[in-house]
């Protein structure tokens, strides 16, 4: 069996790219260029496969505590890529989904996305989902305090609440649970990235500097996967 038919979901953590920039002696912010040139490579071959959906983690609620600078370049490198990837949404019939808190970023970055998200909704191809400003706790957080206010206005009773009714709250629900978690840079956790629906996720964890992870590396995590017998618990 192929690994696109026993693989629905491909989650990424690219990580790497500010120490691949300074191996090459350039600065921080062009790893993040070089490694945005992965990630349209990535998202057109996830296409071409016909994977079901790819989750990438652009940005968490963590690194936006990084230097301002590094921040504010890689706001401004996010609307280019935005605009940059527009063509490859239509060409590729992508359906682009945002996940995270968009408040923190430009009106003209919002807005990008939420028209690209407008135009690409009937899409029929690869569900994209771009996890920007995430966290997999404030993901959490926020799904107790919206089930605390049904709570609170007599909508729910707290009996009512089990794992499918708290999941259904999560803003990742729409979603089915990645299959492969896979993280490049040698890092080996999950920083915050899906924290409910990553309990029976594969992980994969590969040195490799996101701007250098090409087909062969990704060839190796599938084909990693497909020698998994995935039990959920069970015998």
């Amino acid at each position: 069996m192929s690994s696109t038919r026993q693989l629905k979901h491909l989650a990424v953590i690219m990580d790497g790219n500010g120490r691949w920039a300074e191996q090459h002696n350039h600065n921080r912010i062009f790893g993040h260029v070089r490694g945005a040139k992965t990630t349209r490579w990535l998202i057109q071959h996830c296409s071409q496969i016909q994977l079901p959906f790819l989750s990438v983690f652009a940005l968490s609620t963590e690194n936006i505590n990084r230097p301002s600078t590094e921040v504010k370049s890689l706001k401004k490198l996010l609307e280019k890529i935005f605009l940059n990837h527009s063509d490859l949404l239509m060409k590729e019939q992508i359906q682009l989904h945002i996940l995270g808190d968009l408040s923190i970023f430009s009106p003209h970055l919002q807005d990008l996305c939420k028209t690209l998200c407008e135009k690409t909704k009937n899409h029929k191809g690869l569900n994209l989902i771009v996890a920007l400003n995430y966290g997999g706790r404030q993901e959490i957080l926020k799904s107790v305090q919206k089930i605390a206010g049904e709570i609170e206005q007599g909508r729910m009773q707290a009996k009512e609440l089990n794992e499918k009714s708290l999941s259904s709250f999560l803003c990742s629900s729409a979603f089915p649970p990645p299959d492969l978690i896979l993280r490049t840079g040698g890092q080996v956790r999950l920083s915050n990235f899906y924290l409910w629906s990553s309990a029976y996720s594969e992980l994969y964890f590969t040195d490799t500097l996101w701007p250098d992870f090409d087909k062969t590396c990704l060839d190796k995590a599938l084909k990693n996967f497909t020698t998994v017998q995935r039990r959920f618990g069970q015998l």
